[in-house]
């Protein structure tokens, strides 16, 4: 995660990051009695980390009495290479994530989906699917067990419940649950890895009853351009007990531009690496912490 140079010993630096001699960052400043009526200092704050770009989380949490949105202003989905010969474009403007700092190791969240289309069309002109409208909110939190202020390593434990708040022809009405637990280190050079396994709870194929679906995500980045412009490139894979559906990888290159310390802007794309994966999906969008 890109981060600022600038920023005094007692912050503790982004995901894993290291000083200017390679060396992890520590903190000695006791954050613990801070919460959300006990709001974080501004000059104790851990630099600006976010959960966008890609698909792998940040393993740190928000401090303590802020909050942070997270959102796309522009997501586009184009899906050819089908298993029922269909063609599928999706787009959504303004989905965002309003995160919560509710302790110093744990936040909660809620992601309002405002606006989202959906044209499934078929090579023949015959059952053609088109919907647009709210989508499905998502309600969670994290919880940071080690490394948020100030290590080379962060874990943390991610967990989601999807509501089905869909319009008609959006959602599968279904509850729907996941956890993800990303673990974040850092390597020489700059170099940051988070490895992030996920299990979920989700409708059939068919919609009736649940299977499980597993995740494995691989992110490594590394600032570009001083400490404000990161690079990242992910790899995802995704397995279910469905047997209707098939594994799904994909390769994920992203940028991050951090504009100000707690203003980010980032582009990125999923970029499918098989035919049961989204062909292409690119996306942008922006983050602020208060």
């Amino acid at each position: 995660m890109a981060q600022d140079p600038n920023a005094p010993v007692r912050q503790q630096e982004r995901e894993g990051a290291t000083n200017a001699e390679g060396t992890p960052v520590r903190i000695t400043v006791d954050k613990s009695q801070y919460n959300l009526f006990n709001r974080t200092p501004d000059d104790q704050l851990r630099p600006f980390s976010t959960d966008r770009p890609g698909k792998t989380h940040s393993s740190l949490t928000v401090d303590a009495g802020h909050f942070q949105l997270e959102s796309d202003f522009w997501n586009y989905t184009w899906d050819r290479f089908t298993r029922d010969h269909t063609t599928g474009r999706a787009y959504s403007v303004a989905n965002p994530y309003l995160k919560i700092g509710v302790t110093n190791w744990a936040e909660v969240e809620i992601q309002i989906p405002t606006y989202n289309s959906l044209a499934i069309l078929s090579r023949n002109g015959e059952g053609n699917l088109r919907a647009r409208g709210f989508g499905d909110v998502l309600v969670g939190g994290k919880i940071n067990v080690f490394g948020n202020d100030g290590s080379d390593q962060a874990l943390a434990l991610y967990p989601l419940v999807k509501l089905p708040t869909a319009a008609r022809g959006l959602g599968n009405n279904m509850v729907e649950y996941s956890l993800n637990i990303p673990y974040t280190v850092a390597l020489p050079a700059k170099f940051s890895l988070t490895l992030e396994p996920a299990v979920g709870l989700l409708r059939n194929y068919n919609k009736q009853g649940y299977h499980a679906d597993y995740q494995f995500l691989a992110n490594l980045n590394r600032p570009i351009i001083g400490e404000v412009v990161t690079a990242a490139l992910e790899i995802a894979a995704e397995y279910t007990t469905d047997h209707n559906i098939r594994p799904r990888y994909t390769i994920d290159p992203s940028l991050q531009w951090l504009l100000t310390p707690a203003l980010q802007l980032d582009v990125g794309a999923y970029v499918a690496l098989n035919k049961s994966a989204a062909d292409y999906n690119p996306y942008a969008g922006l983050s602020f912490r208060y």
